[in-house]
C-alpha cells in the first residue's frame, strides 16, 4: 500500500512547531519572521544579505510579512509619492520573477477546478473539531495535488499549521466548511506554485506576494499559509479600518507585522503608471521639522497665515472703555483669552457701541480718528451703508441652495449665476460660507431666524463691497484683527443688511465699534444685548458732524508763556 494512502491517524504524524523566538520548524528549513523599519525596500534585500540568515543543512530562511496600512502624509501629494512606490516596487518584482500580485481578492476556484476534489469529499457531516481536522487533512493527502513536488513536506505542515488556525478561529464550522476552506487553499496554490517556484530555476531566493487592497477571511489565511512556506508577503491597504479580517484572524501579530500609517485615503486600482508628483528637497524637510518644533499650538509662536485652512471662534470680550483702547491695536494672539485647539483660532475680540461723548470734543474726536485709521480698518460714518445692488427676483432665485435644515449648500451657492466670488482662494470661499451658515444658526438676531432673513444673510455676503470683502481675505487669524468703524449722529437706525453686516464680521472674529454720540438707540433695536458692550461717556451731543481733520487743542497765554 502507497504510504500516502494510509488511514488518517497513521499519516498525522508530523506536528508543527514554534522555536523559543517563534520560528517555524520544517522538515528542510525554518522560517523565522523579521522586523522592519523600511519593508518596501527589505523585501528586496537577498536572503543571504538579510540579517537571521543560516545556511547549511538546516538553513534559516527569514522572511517578511507585513500589513502596511494607511498613508504617511495628508496631502494627495503625499498619496501620489507612496503610490509611486507602490509602481516602482511592483516593477522590480516583476522582473525578480518569482513573485504574484493580487489585487483585491483572489479569483474563487471554478466549477472545473472543484470537480477534482469531488472524488475526496465524504459523505458524513459532523461538528466535531478533531473529526473535522481529520476530514480537511485526508482531503489535502487523498487529492495528492502536491505529491512529489520538492517542498512537498514543507506543503504539508504549512498546510495542517494553517488548518489548526482555521479551526481554533472560526465559529459554526461544519464539514462543508472544512471542504470549501481546504480546497480554496490548494487551488490558490496549485495556480501560482509554479510562478514561485518555477521548475527551470533552481530556488535561488524568497518568492514574494502582494495583495492589495479588500481582503477575505479565506484570503488572510491563504496569505499566512504562503508565509509558513517561506515567501515574502506584503499586505497593503490605504484605508487601516478596511483590515479588520486581518486583526481577527492574526489578533497578536503572530504571523505578520503591523505598520500603520497615520492618515487614510480610498483605496484606488494598483498603478499602472507612475504619478507626478513633487519631491521635498533636504532643506525644505528640515524647515518643515523646525517649524512644526516651533509653531506647534501649546508653543504659541505662529508663522504667518499658519491657521488659513481653519476656521475661527470668536471670543467677544467685555471691557472698560480704557481696556477697549489697549487692546484695540493688540494682534489676536497677545489678547486675554486667545487660544488655538484642533486648527480652531479662538479670536478675541471687541464689539462696542460708545454712547455720547467726552466733555472735550476734542478729545472724542482724537480717540474716533485714532481708532478708525488702524490698519485693516472700514471706516462708515453714516448708518445704511450696505447698498443694495441685486433685485428682488435675484434674491429669491437663490432659495435652492440651501437645505432641509435653512443651511447653505456650498456646492449649489459656488454653482449660482449671482456668486461671484470664484475668483477668491478656495480656503476663503469655504470660511466665507461656513460663518454664514455660522450665523444662520447663531442667536445674534432679536428677529426670528426665517426664510427670508436666511436669504438675505446671503445675499449680503456675497454682495460684499470690496473694502469689507478685503478684510475677509487679508485676516491672519493670529495678527492683526480686521476692524469696523461706525458713526452714527442721526436718529436713522441701521437697516437690516448693515445688521447683518456688523453680526457676521463679529462672528469671523472682527472688532466692531460704533460710535453714537446722541445716546440714541440703535444695535440695541436688532441685536441679542448678550454680544456686544455698551461704553456710556458723560456728555451728549447732537447733530455732530464729524470733522476733517482732528481739531487742535488751543493752547492759553500762560501755557504759550511758560511753554518750554
Amino acid at each position: 500500500m502507497d504510504k500516502h494512502s494510509l488511514p488518517i491517524d497513521k499519516r498525522c504524524i508530523i506536528e508543527v512547531n514554534y522555536t523559543k523566538d517563534g520560528e517555524f520548524m520544517s522538515s528542510n528549513f525554518v522560517v523565522s519572521l523579521k522586523e522592519t523599519r523600511n519593508p518596501l525596500e527589505d523585501i528586496l534585500v537577498p536572503v543571504e544579505q538579510r540579517i537571521g540568515y543560516v545556511g547549511g543543512e538546516t538553513p534559516v530562511i527569514p522572511i517578511y510579512f507585513y500589513r502596511l496600512l494607511g498613508v504617511e502624509g495628508e496631502e494627495e501629494n503625499d498619496f501620489n509619492i507612496y503610490i509611486n512606490e507602490l509602481f516602482r516596487l511592483d516593477e522590480q518584482l516583476s522582473a525578480y520573477g518569482r513573485y504574484v500580485r493580487f489585487d483585491g481578492s483572489i479569483l474563487t476556484p471554478q466549477n472545473n477546478e472543484m470537480s477534482y476534489f469531488k472524488n475526496f469529499i465524504g459523505k458524513s457531516l459532523t461538528q466535531d473539531p478533531t473529526a473535522l481536522r481529520k476530514q480537511g487533512l485526508s482531503l489535502f493527502f487523498n487529492s495528492r495535488i502536491f505529491y512529489g513536488h520538492s517542498h512537498y513536506a514543507v506543503i504539508h505542515k504549512a498546510f495542517l499549521q494553517v488548518l489548526d488556525l482555521f479551526l481554533k478561529n472560526e465559529s459554526f464550522l461544519n464539514t462543508s466548511k472544512v471542504e470549501t476552506f481546504v480546497v480554496k487553499i490548494l487551488i490558490w496554490l496549485q495556480r501560482i506554485i509554479e510562478k514561485l517556484y518555477p521548475t527551470s530555476q533552481p530556488d535561488k531566493d524568497i518568492p514574494k506576494i502582494i495583495f492589495y487592497g479588500d481582503i477575505k477571511a479565506h484570503e488572510v489565511y491563504f496569505l499566512i499559509f504562503a508565509s509558513l512556506l517561506g515567501i515574502d508577503i506584503l499586505y497593503i491597504h490605504t484605508e487601516p479600518a478596511k483590515e479588520q479580517r486581518f486583526s481577527q484572524i492574526d489578533s497578536n501579530d503572530m504571523f505578520s507585522k503591523r505598520m500603520v500609517y497615520s492618515n487614510s485615503f480610498p483605496i484606488k486600482p494598483f498603478p499602472q503608471e507612475a504619478k507626478r508628483v513633487r519631491k521635498k528637497t533636504v532643506t525644505y524637510e528640515a524647515k518643515e521639522e523646525i517649524e512644526s518644533f516651533l509653531y506647534g499650538e501649546e508653543v504659541g509662536i505662529f508663522k504667518t497665515r499658519q491657521f488659513e485652512t481653519g476656521l475661527t471662534k470668536p471670543i467677544t470680550l467685555r471691557t472698560t472703555h480704557d481696556e477697549m483702547k489697549i487692546l484695540w491695536h493688540e494682534d489676536a494672539k497677545i489678547r486675554p483669552e486667545f487660544q488655538v485647539k484642533n486648527e480652531i483660532v479662538y479670536v478675541p475680540n471687541l464689539f462696542v457701541k460708545v454712547s455720547g461723548t467726552y466733555p472735550q470734543l476734542e478729545d472724542y474726536w482724537k480717540e474716533l480718528f485714532e481708532m478708525k485709521e488702524t490698519v485693516n480698518t472700514v471706516f462708515r460714518e453714516k448708518v445704511d451703508f450696505t447698498p443694495i445692488t441685486y433685485s428682488r427676483q435675484e434674491m429669491y432665485s437663490t432659495s435652492f441652495v440651501f437645505d432641509a435644515n435653512g443651511l447653505i449648500e456650498k456646492e449649489k451657492l459656488f454653482k449660482h449665476p449671482l456668486y461671484k466670488l470664484a475668483y477668491l482662494n478656495q480656503t476663503v470661499q469655504d470660511f466665507v460660507v461656513s460663518k454664514m451658515n455660522e450665523l444662520i444658526k447663531s442667536d445674534m438676531f432679536l428677529k426670528e431666524m426665517d426664510d427670508d432673513l436666511r436669504i438675505k444673510i446671503l445675499m449680503t455676503v456675497i454682495t460684499l463691497e470690496k473694502d469689507f470683502l478685503r478684510l475677509v481675505e487679508s485676516f491672519d487669524f493670529t495678527g492683526k484683527v480686521p476692524k469696523i468703524v461706525i458713526y452714527d449722529n442721526k436718529p436713522d437706525n441701521f437697516s437690516e443688511t448693515d445688521i447683518i453686516l456688523l453680526c457676521y464680521f463679529n462672528l469671523i472674529g472682527a472688532d466692531i465699534l460704533i460710535y453714537t454720540p446722541t445716546n440714541y438707540n440703535n444695535i440695541e433695536a436688532w441685536i441679542n444685548r448678550n454680544y456686544f458692550d455698551i461704553h456710556q461717556l458723560p456728555a451728549v451731543q447732537f447733530d455732530l458732524e464729524i470733522p476733517n481733520d482732528i481739531p487742535k487743542t488751543k493752547t492759553g497765554f500762560l501755557k504759550r508763556f511758560f511753554k518750554r
